[in-house]
């Protein structure tokens, strides 16, 4: 057991639900037989606090000092951490299967070999039913210990099913280390360099997927090869801004969590995931049909089964489905209503899980808030989250992000009319643009517009619009300036100028056209 801060402790109380709390009391009792067991009283003393204070805690508990707290620190981490795996063990197969390998352990340490194997049957069956490789390969290598060193009378054929057994597991779980590296080295390709911009890059990409991807993904046969296939899959063609086939290839994923639902709830948190990608590539493609059916369907998941969500699955759970309800209000162009119910539970949920959320999750939030505002016809309350994200310290979103950002600032200050403070802004935003490693045509294009459009004389500003909506259309049909108008929709913003309508009411009739199509 490494040592555990006082902090970490503090943490770990924290986090813990009533039910938890109760049940670690009645544990602690149970095992001490004192109900003033010191750790005991030290956990009353943490739960009680808002903020860790030591001093505060060497004085109360008596006869204690600074070195005695430490150890008692480590003590109370330890029982803490082994009456949650009591209380999860029957809700995880997983905790369970490992519980009885440990038993297994100890039965053959005693010389109860038959018993032993007889436990590991029982949890190699476990392991099957809920595809756990790693697990898998485990028992059956214990398997082949015991009876490689002992008489236990098996037949030839067990002998050969367990060799068997153990080349198949063997072999899967190398394919899926293998897959599962490769699809973290497409993700951070992506993290590191962003999509990929020229043909030179999409020429390069292609040569490494065809050579690098391991071979074994011919043959993935089993759950997890499968999935990880899959996820390789979606990231190469997401550098390369194929979003149809991210569609396709997260469709895949999800349904295959669907066909088989003790998947879904072994790992609630890949589910999701799945649902996500493919609510976003949706949103990307403008699919409105897939992605509201997928939207529901995550609605209704999350609510069937949050009482079974663990904190890390709770957080997912709200950052996935409420980026999906904004996402769902840009396409249909109902702002205003977003603004009310999306948005009041949206920040509650914030304030919920603020230390909880890093920097960039957050501000990616914000700008949705912010261009949910514009939409609205508020650009004021936009300004308010663009200036918590434009004023964060360190770099915490994203450069693009950071840029697209600052356009929408000057978006939101034309509309207000700040003349005087916009040649300030533009100057700013062109400098920031200026020293990006590799800003895109649409950002440097966007740049031009607002220096000539704040400098331009009254009866020239319609003509400066109707240019750069065909400079837009150009830039749009370039392959590798897709992603440019996802985060941004400067254009219908522009279209609202041209035809004086709101922001609103273009994307509104933008969207009931295409669903016109589609019916």
């Amino acid at each position: 057991m490494p040592i555990s801060h006082g902090d970490q402790l503090f943490e770990m109380i924290q986090s813990l639900t009533k039910a938890e709390k109760r049940n670690f009391r009645l544990y602690a009792k149970r095992i001490q037989g004192e109900s003033d067991a010191k750790f005991l009283q030290l956990f009353d003393l943490l739960e009680k606090q808002k903020d860790f204070d030591e001093e505060t805690i060497i004085r109360k508990l008596k006869d204690s000092n600074k070195s005695q707290l430490s150890n008692l620190k480590r003590h109370l981490y330890q029982h803490i951490l082994t009456c949650l795996r009591l209380m999860e063990i029957h809700k995880h197969e997983e905790i369970q299967i490992r519980e009885w390998i440990d038993y297994a352990v100890i039965l053959y340490g005693k010389g109860l070999y038959l018993q032993s194997l007889k436990l590991l049957a029982k949890a190699k069956s476990l392991a099957n039913k809920i595809n756990h490789d790693i697990l898998q390969l485990e028992i059956v290598e214990f398997e082949k210990r015991i009876e490689s060193r002992h008489i236990t009378r098996s037949t030839t054929e067990r002998m050969d099913d367990l060799q068997a057994e153990s080349e198949t597991h063997s072999n899967t779980n190398l394919s899926i280390a293998l897959l599962s590296n490769f699809k973290l080295a497409l993700q951070r390709l992506f993290i590191n360099e962003g999509h990929i911009k020229t043909q030179e890059g999409r020429a390069k990409l292609e040569e490494h997927f065809r050579s690098k991807l391991p071979k074994q993904e011919e043959e993935a046969h089993t759950f997890f090869e499968k999935i990880h296939v899959y996820h390789a899959y979606y990231w190469y063609h997401y550098l390369l801004q194929e979003y149809d086939k991210c569609e396709e290839y997260a469709e895949k994923w999800v349904n295959l969590y669907a066909s088989e639902p003790k998947m879904i709830e072994m790992d609630m948190d890949m589910y999701m995931i799945g649902m996500h990608q493919l609510l976003v590539t949706a949103f990307y493609l403008r699919n409105y049909p897939v992605f509201i059916k997928t939207l529901d369907r995550f609605e209704k998941f999350r609510k069937e089964v949050y009482p079974k969500f663990n904190y890390n699955s709770q957080i997912l759970s709200f950052l996935f489905v409420h980026q999906g309800r904004f996402n769902r209000h840009f396409l249909e162009g109902s702002f205003q209503e977003g603004t009310g119910r999306t948005l009041q539970h949206a920040l509650r949920r914030i304030r919920k899980y603020d230390n909880k959320l890093d920097a960039h999750k957050l501000l990616i939030f914000y700008f949705k808030i912010a261009w949910l505002w514009m939409g609205a016809g508020k650009p004021a309350q936009a300004i308010d989250y663009l200036n918590q994200i434009l004023n964060h310290p360190g770099k915490a979103l994203r450069e693009d992000m950071q840029a697209y950002a600052s356009l929408m600032f000057i978006m939101a200050h034309y509309d207000l009319k700040n003349m005087d403070f916009l040649d300030y802004v533009i100057n700013n935003t062109a400098r920031f643009i200026s020293k990006m490693d590799d800003p895109s045509k649409l950002q440097k294009a966007s740049i031009g517009f607002f220096r000539r459009l704040i400098n331009a004389k009254p009866d020239d500003t319609a003509k400066l619009f109707l240019d750069f909506r065909k400079k837009l259309g150009e830039l749009k049909a370039e392959e590798f300036e897709k992603r440019s108008f996802i985060f941004l929709d400067i254009e219908s913003w522009v279209e609202s100028k041209i035809q004086h309508k709101t922001l609103a009411q273009v994307v509104k009739e933008r969207y009931e056209r295409r669903l016109e199509l589609t019916l």
